[in-house]
């Protein structure tokens, strides 16, 4: 090895990263700054293209040809650009065939692939719910051969192959590159989801979809109007992701940004009217008081918590009082009878989940599920929906999935990162009691946030036993005082 190159690195990173590669090309501060500024600039001249030219098919041309040299040169990019168009929810299509989210997906996965015959990182599987993960869409795949659409069916479990290749594509990224790819990631979330709102007023879609929606729910995005309910996770984990980053990022600006968002998200929460997503974040916010002993150890982290709760109460209380919310959405939220009724409809398919499994262990298929149960909803919750519609494996390998992502949470260090996990962990299972997310991208791709925390956590919490022990290591290694 050349001797200068290995003393960057011995001055640059800690002892136990040396080996590793970052799939992200390693340039210049000034090169980057310059090619961000240049990929800013043609994407604005692609925006006045489909805006004022009233060309939509050149102007994402002309945004899409650098976005992807940007997305190959650095994988961290994008997935930022993934994760600034995941607040979309698949509503700005292209003829109804196409949406924006899955040709960011599939440019994602290309260039990443394109990425890994230049970098060559060192990509390895280190957790085992990945492999579970493998092994469940495996069955996925198994299974869907069963049924009596093949073709249909085939599609379907192809449909899980690419989220299986998409959280290995996420999960690889955040742990080649640290934790400043987490933060850019979470940050842009952020920001997309702000942005995606903003826009939604702007434009007039969100008073379209009040008015095309039964309940005058607010459920749009840039384009057609999505389910709410998958809006409400979005919405979600992009108020918990403002509150770690809130705590973690220390420049001013980004701060008032999170801020912006802890104060904006909670209100939009209400007019979306989910009820499973508003309980869901209730008990995800109360959640670390109920560990006491570590309450007991960080009670700043505590006293954070609950200033966000009262800050984000306060503001959804303001906006209430002043504008209110539309009849309708306030009646769902508080009449008891149409909760009862929504438990009702709920609990058909997981009875006749439970009467399928009875009958095929194996499984439906996802079509056959229809033919079988005789209904034309699937079960509105995670752990039914495996079991009804891929059987006893199915379910089997989901359960052990979520057991192992809860004890790559509990492995983590006690932390900003551990609650952020925990946090979205808790929401993404709540939530999963009540709305089916096994086909959802975003569900897959917050997992992989969830067990990447593991490794960002170790830029800030790791003890002194996870350290290696050499004698040189107060003198070349002290990453917690350059750190701070």
């Amino acid at each position: 090895m050349c001797p200068e190159y290995e003393n960057g690195i011995n001055n640059e990173e800690p002892f136990y990263e040396q080996s590793e590669r970052t799939s992200d090309i390693q340039l210049p501060p000034v090169v980057n700054v310059l090619l961000l500024t240049i990929w800013v600039v043609i994407s604005l001249i692609g925006l006045a293209v489909i805006y004022f030219g009233r060309n939509a098919v050149a102007g994402a041309i002309i945004i899409a040809v650098p976005t992807f040299i940007g997305m190959m040169i650095k994988p961290t990019f994008g997935l930022c650009i993934l994760m600034l168009v995941l607040p979309t929810g698949a509503g700005v299509t292209f003829r109804d065939s196409f949406s924006l989210d899955r040709g960011v997906g599939i440019a994602l996965a290309v260039s990443f692939f394109m990425n890994l015959i230049i970098t060559r990182p060192r990509l390895r599987i280190g957790n085992k719910a990945l492999w579970v993960m493998g092994f469940y869409t495996v069955w996925v795949c198994l299974a869907s051969l069963g049924g009596n659409y093949l073709n249909y069916e085939l599609v379907r479990a192809f449909t899980q192959v690419q989220l299986l290749v998409l959280i290995l594509i996420v999960y690889w990224i955040l742990q080649t590159n640290g934790e400043a790819a987490f933060r850019w990631a979470s940050r842009a979330y952020v920001i997309g989801t702000l942005g995606t709102i903003a826009l939604t007023f702007a434009t007039g879609s969100a008073i379209r979809s009040m008015e095309e929606a039964p309940e005058q729910r607010y459920s749009a995005t840039l384009g057609e109007a999505t389910d709410a309910n998958m809006l409400a996770t979005l919405i979600a984990i992009a108020f918990l992701a403002a509150i770690y980053l809130f705590a973690r990022d220390r420049k001013f600006f980004w701060r008032m940004v999170y801020l912006a968002a802890i104060l904006v998200l909670p209100v939009m929460l209400l007019k979306i009217g989910s009820r499973g997503g508003l309980i869901a974040l209730f008990i995800t916010m109360l959640s670390p008081l109920l560990f006491i002993r570590q309450v007991a150890r960080r009670p700043a982290l505590a006293v954070l918590l609950l200033f966000v709760i009262l800050l984000g109460s306060v503001s959804a209380g303001l906006v209430v009082r002043s504008s209110g919310l539309e009849a309708p959405v306030a009646t769902r939220l508080t009449n008891l009878q149409q909760a009862e009724e929504a438990i009702d409809y709920r609990m058909m398919p997981i009875e006749q989940a439970l009467k399928c499994v009875a009958a095929r262990p194996i499984g439906t298929s996802y079509y056959g599920w229809f033919e079988q149960s005789g209904l034309t909803i699937l079960p509105h919750n995670d752990f039914f929906l495996a079991l009804g519609v891929y059987g006893i494996p199915g379910a089997i390998l989901f359960t052990w999935f979520v057991i192992l992502v809860m004890l790559t949470v509990k492995r983590i260090p006690l932390g900003l990162e551990k609650l952020y996990a925990r946090a979205v962990l808790t929401y993404l299972l709540v939530m999963g009691l009540n709305v089916g997310q096994l086909y959802q991208k975003h569900y897959w791709v917050f997992l992989a946030f969830v067990l990447a925390s593991e490794r960002i956590a170790e830029f800030y919490t790791a003890t002194e036993d996870d350290l290696p022990a050499y004698d040189e290591y107060d003198d070349e290694f002290a990453w917690q005082e350059q750190l701070a």
